[in-house]
């Protein structure tokens, strides 16, 4: 697999949904009566799928790398026959559920987007490396700078299991695990296996569902953003818009990006993020205490609230 596309959430309000991810940092590039698309400044056509409906996580999709690969995955016990997509940007799926009942789409042959606006990464003065020399540093308030949908955490009823039959299916590996005890994984951090070319720390974060009183689903979405100034100004835009905060703004000890998550209306959990690890397929898995989870190399730490869909108004 080469990456992550866009997750679907269903909601009963398709214009207050639209108002939250604008105040996010996203864009809308198609709507019907009962859908609504989103997109970042990236190459991908849309990076979020709202529904219409009793609010819920229904699933996420994959991008392939070949038709073959689409193809070997259609030939999988569980898996749907391939078809041509009913989205806005064509191309074919094939669908199954995952070991939790989360719709998983693999998608190949989709249109690409132009880039919706220029997002620089802004120049630094810091340490011995001065990048910008008699030039101001002005940062336009407003939402932050989105590049892409980034990765997604899912609390599993085990996250070795899920793991294993990602594995399987879409070729993700583990990064960092967090153990109960030795050899007792409560969350593995996993990412795309691209051999010696570099991704992200996590694609997908499997959390034992215990922390979510054994509720399988959405823990988190999570978008990269340009820089540092857009996880701040972004926070700062959404909370002056009266957006429900979570936790943020700090640093991450596993991946280590700098983070910032919110929640929309009907308490699905949303990150803005920026510069995380990137690893190749050659690093081997870490193992870690359970007291690493919740603490941030600085900022707040975790609230115990974090990792479950509640609303706001809760």
């Amino acid at each position: 697999m080469s990456d992550v596309l866009y997750p679907r959430l269903q909601v009963p309000d398709i214009d207050a949904m639209e108002s939250f991810l604008m105040d996010f940092g996203l864009s809308r590039v198609h709507r019907t009566d009962d859908r609504l698309y989103m997109r970042c400044a990236g190459l991908a056509a849309y990076a979020h799928v709202i529904h219409l409906g009793e609010p819920r996580f229904l699933g996420f999709a994959f991008a392939v790398n070949s038709r073959e690969d689409l193809e070997r995955l259609a030939a999988s016990e569980g898996f749907t026959q391939i078809e041509a997509r009913a989205e806005p940007d064509g191309g074919w799926r094939t669908t199954t559920c995952d070991l939790d009942g989360n719709m998983v789409e693999a998608v190949f042959g989709q249109d690409v987007a132009a880039p919706l606006v220029s997002a620089p990464v802004r120049k630094l003065n810091m340490g011995d490396r001065f990048d910008r020399i008699g030039e101001l540093q002005r940062i336009k308030p407003g939402p932050s700078r989105v590049k892409r949908f980034g990765h997604l955490a899912l609390n599993v009823a085990d996250p070795v299991a899920s793991l294993d039959w990602y594995n399987r299916h879409f070729g993700l590996i583990a990064s960092d695990r967090i153990n109960l005890a030795p050899g007792m994984p409560a969350a593995i951090f996993s990412r795309c296996d691209r051999g010696a070319e570099p991704t992200d720390h996590h694609t997908i974060l499997f959390a034992s569902n215990m922390g979510a009183g054994g509720v399988s689903g959405l823990n988190h979405l999570s978008w990269e953003v340009c820089d540092m100034d857009d996880v701040h100004a972004g926070s700062e835009h959404l909370a002056a818009k009266k957006r429900s905060h979570e936790w943020g703004v700090g640093r991450h000890f596993l991946g280590s990006q700098i983070f910032d998550y919110w929640r929309d209306p009907w308490g699905h959990i949303h990150e803005h993020w920026t510069d995380g690890d990137q690893l190749d397929a050659s690093v081997p898995a870490g193992d870690h205490p359970l007291t690493i989870a919740r603490v941030s190399q600085w900022g707040p730490d975790m609230p115990g609230t974090f990792g479950r869909t509640i609303s706001p108004s809760a």
